[in-house]
């Protein structure tokens, strides 16, 4: 089966790394179904150069639409992409992150071999000082389930299922690992891949070192593993990974 891949990039004020993620879309060995851009009113040039590509993507028959409009946040961003969405499958590519070139070809391939509601794959994670880590994933099925063998950036979840539930806007930095639970928690088909599928530049919301954010991001994340019917025991996994990644990124910058 031939899956139509639909990627959505929520984007603000990226003149410096938009191209690189867009051209990673353009080129793939597997061409998408359509390419959705989600501006939050960049008052830089990104909405400039992401039209210049219109032409590019017209002729490879990939359907190209650019929304420019104020948003609440990056959640609310993707799901306005969710909303538009008309692939067989969503991916999330932040601006500044690029695919693999063989990254779609891979999910497909990987889908014909046993179909699947949801997979992710490995990263790449550019840290701060440009050294790059590789992230691989683990799908968790015995043991603690954690962020850290789970990886949004190479995540592909069916659009019926991104339609269905969507991004919980209360949350600002895990909406995303929070429907990853509440798909685990409904049984959806998982399937982990094991190849890396994209970059991931690590300078965002995520991995900022401020230890007020830091501790906001474990309050978060322990409300989503709560929310969804996991042990109080998790708040050790929440805290103790964000302090982590605090210490990580500070050493790798």
């Amino acid at each position: 089966m031939s899956l139509k891949f639909t990627v959505v990039t929520a984007v603000f004020n990226a003149e410096d790394v938009i191209e690189k993620t867009i051209k990673s879309v353009l080129n793939q060995t597997y061409t998408p179904y359509e390419y959705l851009i989600i501006d939050g009113k960049s008052s830089d040039n990104t909405v400039e150069i992401i039209r210049k590509y219109s032409k590019h993507f017209e002729e490879k028959n990939i359907i190209l639409k650019i929304v420019s409009e104020k948003d609440n946040g990056i959640y609310n961003a993707m799901n306005k992409g969710i909303d538009l969405a008309e692939g067989d499958f969503i991916s999330f590519l932040n601006a500044g992150d690029w695919y693999e070139l063989d990254a779609l070809e891979n999910i497909n391939k990987f889908y014909e071999e046993d179909s699947f509601d949801l997979t992710y794959g490995g990263l790449h994670y550019v840290n701060p000082n440009g050294t790059i880590t590789n992230k691989m994933s683990k799908n968790d099925e015995k043991g603690i389930v954690t962020s850290r063998h789970w990886n949004h950036p190479s995540m592909f979840m069916s659009t019926k299922l991104y339609k269905k539930y969507k991004f919980n806007e209360k949350f600002r930095a895990y909406a995303d690992f929070d429907l990853y639970l509440k798909m685990r928690k409904k049984g959806v088909k998982i399937r982990v891949i094991d190849k890396v599928i994209t970059n991931f530049v690590a300078d965002g919301v995520s991995t900022n070192t401020n230890m007020t954010k830091v501790i906001r991001r474990a309050k978060e994340k322990y409300e989503a593993y709560i929310g969804n019917g996991y042990s109080k025991i998790y708040w050790i996994e929440s805290y103790g990974w964000e302090v982590f990644k605090a210490v990580y990124f500070t050493v790798r910058s």
